[in-house]
């Protein structure tokens, strides 16, 4: 039970560092809040606009939230 414990902490660490330290090419080139904010719509658009049930829409806009947190953060 405990080697489940801490693979699954291991693996939540190591999901969470790569969902919050920048790639070296998205670290290259900043953006600006309107570049943000556009690219926040077009995630969205693009999700609502999806043929797939609820619950996958749900996540995707959900991704498209934490993509805006990061970009408006400059991660």
């Amino acid at each position: 039970m405990k080697k489940l414990a801490v693979s699954a902490l291991a693996g939540l660490i190591l999901t969470s560092a790569a969902l919050v330290f920048p790639t070296a090419a998205s670290a290259a080139v900043p953006h600006t809040m309107d570049q943000c904010y556009q690219d926040y719509q077009e995630c969205r658009e693009n999700a609502l606009n999806l043929d797939a049930p609820w619950w996958k829409v749900t996540i995707i806009l959900t991704v498209c939230d934490i993509g805006l947190g990061k970009c408006a953060l400059h991660l």
